[in-house]
């Protein structure tokens, strides 16, 4: 099968949030022009009030299908991916968006293998490619979760297409009806778990599918397990982890079921006792104090989901 052939009557937005990362956007970018599929017809770059000449940079690009935006301040990923998925809303007609961090690098045709899924899958509402890390590994912090199953037969497996319940915001792929559905990305999460918020939202309207032959590679400084506050060595990293603590507990209060909720409160309290009682732990009561502080905000936090609506006249006529 042709995969031009079955994509033609595809339209598809590209959102790239990028923040601080202008050599790797550059690359990111390249990758994402230069897909083989000609149903890519917008990429929207999200740019976090970068101070590294992104904004500069940016604004020296001559291509058609871009749309740049130039946030007054950094809003983190969650913000980016708000705003990224709106602004292909509300200025674009077209029928499916394709998210992913500045350091996302998708094979030429990794749009055409996503698309190609939904041509197998009639009712999948949204998709995953295979991240691999620089090593051509998987990325650990980027491996989907299975759905009814363990994750790990997405290693294990050789089937191309596999239900899934969540993925990251690297090459995920959503239909336009399924936003409508569903809303935007919680903003308010800021970095860490908006993606799994999301796409497990996503998941309770619309199937879900990792498509193995669609890959990326994440070129993450190291291949490290998400949210290892444990073996975090990085002092300046530590603040990210209170947004971990407290977003995983909204995302388990979403679930609706008290036994997932107990399973993500008895994990951060594993988390905790690690972090007392193991030896050598760097930054110690940083990190106490930053899961305390993470778990209770979790409990209080209740921000509202956001829904888009688009009007003609901002419509890009492309």
């Amino acid at each position: 099968m042709n995969p031009e052939e079955t994509n033609m009557q595809k339209k598809v937005t590209a959102v790239i949030v990028t923040y601080n990362r202008l050599t790797l956007l550059k690359s990111s970018l390249a990758k994402v022009l230069s897909q083989t599929t000609t149903a890519l017809k917008h990429v929207i770059v999200i740019n976090g009030a970068s101070t590294d000449g992104t904004h500069e940079y940016l604004d020296t690009l001559n291509d058609d299908r871009l749309l740049v935006v130039h946030l007054e301040k950094n809003l983190g990923g969650a913000g980016g991916f708000n705003q990224g998925i709106r602004q292909f809303y509300e200025q674009t007609r077209d029928n499916f968006v394709w998210v992913m961090d500045d350091d996302s690098m998708p094979r030429s045709d990794a749009l055409a293998k996503l698309l190609l899924m939904f041509d197998s899958l009639p009712r999948a509402g949204w998709g995953a490619s295979k991240v691999e890390w620089l090593d051509g590994n998987w990325s650990k912090m980027n491996v989907p979760g299975a759905l009814n199953t363990s994750n790990n037969i997405l290693q294990v497996s050789q089937d191309n297409l596999i239900a899934i319940k969540h993925a990251t915001f690297v090459s995920t792929i959503f239909r336009r009806e399924l936003i409508e559905k569903i809303g935007l990305p919680q903003k308010e999460y800021f970095i860490w778990g908006d993606d799994i918020e999301f796409t497990e939202r996503a998941t309770r309207v619309m199937p879900g599918y990792f498509v193995r032959d669609s890959v990326v590679v994440h070129e993450s400084k190291s291949n490290a397990k998400p949210g290892d506050i444990v073996g975090e060595t990085t002092e300046e990293r530590l603040p990210r982890y209170l947004y971990e603590y407290r977003n995983r507990i909204l995302t388990a209060r979403r679930r609706q079921s008290n036994i997932k909720l107990f399973k993500t409160l008895a994990h951060s309290s594993l988390d905790f006792l690690k972090t007392l009682f193991l030896p050598r732990i760097a930054y110690r009561q940083k990190k106490l104090s930053i899961i305390i502080k993470g778990t209770y905000q979790g409990l209080w936090f209740h921000p509202s989901i956001e829904y888009v609506t688009y009007s003609n006249d901002q419509l890009l006529n492309k």
